[in-house]
């Protein structure tokens, strides 16, 4: 008589938006997920629970690893839900609010710890986005409904899970300095949701936006004069030579041909306009670390997103703007929390290369281009 054979653990996949990032980003899990030896089945609770754990997912901005799901399927916490720390439930847990792990290599080695010491807590009124249980645990659970509902989430606090927030809903507050008091029109590229562009409209001044994500677009028409439901080679090549600034807020990077794009909006500029460019810093210590590593994994967000096109540091990017016919009039980085090794690590490549430390603990840098 032969052993009957365990079932495969099973995901459920929910999606919550039908944003291109969003469906790409789930296609990822799903395909980690199956290469790991789960099964995977999407928008639905009913009929599949089987003999073996079972895990659901409906955040779009978690990166769970499978090695985390594993951990939190074995705790042994009672008939609930196991749940990761997670950055923005209630209490100490989770990563730093201020620290994301910088990249995949970061994120595998604090992701799991020793089960030592701290016990499973019971929490009420936390929805982590993520959640695993054994299969005969899981049918009741799930006919009680999705998602968890407060005294039916355990957490185990030796499982750390990072909570991206969405990219297209930062208001951008460090772009302010850089946008002109003195301008009358503005132009915001990629403009997501509107979040930064509603807040530079005011009597005398109009904001247009560029977004060629229908649910993103829908959103921001409430908050601009007027955005154009396009992509931006079609939608610049479209407008007049109206604008005193124009703005591209983590745009470029997301683009086949970012040259194309610059010198299209430099043709919509007015004699003193400026286009105000912000773009992740390929040269961010914790990427190059990861590099010597032999290590480059896609990342829900960041200077590794998965749905970058286009990569640059902020020397390189003065050569590009070149390129566009324009020239660089201001460059910043925007330095990130760093750990002092980080630091250190930064320090000595900057005295080797002859580089700027500043620019190696930077995720970001803005930019301001005129033209030539």
């Amino acid at each position: 008589m032969t052993a009957q054979r365990e079932a495969p653990p099973l995901l459920l996949l929910r999606a919550c938006s039908a944003r291109e990032v969003v469906q790409r980003h789930l296609a990822h899990l799903r395909g980690r997920f199956e290469s790991a030896g789960w099964r995977v089945v999407a928008g639905t609770n009913e009929g599949h629970v089987g003999r073996s754990v079972i895990a659901c997912v409906d955040d779009p901005w978690l990166e769970p690893l499978p090695e985390q799901l594993a951990a939190l399927a074995e705790a042994s916490a009672g008939p609930r839900w196991r749940v990761p720390g997670v950055l923005g439930l209630d209490g100490p847990q989770g990563w730093h609010p201020r620290v994301a792990p910088a990249s995949r290599l970061e994120y595998e080695r604090v992701a799991v710890g020793r089960p030592g010491g701290s016990r499973p807590r019971v929490l009420t009124g936390a929805w982590p986005g993520v959640a695993v249980a054994p299969a005969d645990a899981a049918e009741p659970l799930l006919r009680r409904g999705w998602p968890p509902t407060g005294g039916e989430v355990v957490l185990v606090p030796w499982v750390r899970m990072f909570r991206y927030h969405d990219p297209a809903a930062h208001a951008r507050l460090e772009l302010d300095p850089f946008i002109p008091d003195t301008a009358r029109a503005i132009l915001d590229v990629g403009c997501g949701a509107g979040l930064l562009g509603g807040r530079h409209r005011r009597p005398g001044r109009i904001v247009i936006g560029i977004e060629p994500d229908w649910e993103l677009a829908r959103s921001a028409a409430a908050r601009l004069d007027a955005v154009i439901p396009a992509a931006a080679a079609v939608a610049l090549s479209a407008l007049a030579p109206r604008f005193d600034c124009i703005v591209f807020a983590d745009v470029l990077e997301h683009m086949v041909d970012p040259v194309a794009a610059l010198a299209g909006a430099a043709s919509l500029l007015t004699a003193d306009g400026t286009i105000v460019v912000s773009l992740p810093n390929a040269a961010w210590i914790p990427i190059l670390t990861a590099l010597t590593a032999g290590r480059w994994d896609p990342t829900v967000a960041g200077v590794q997103a998965r749905d970058h096109l286009f990569f640059t540091t902020p020397i390189s990017f003065g050569a590009i703007a070149a390129e566009a016919g324009l020239e660089v009039v201001r460059s910043l980085p925007l330095a990130a929390p760093a750990s002092w090794r980080q630091r250190l690590c930064a320090g000595a490549l900057a005295a080797v290369f002859g580089t700027s430390h500043e620019t190696l603990l930077a995720a970001q840098f803005v930019a301001v281009l005129r033209r030539r």
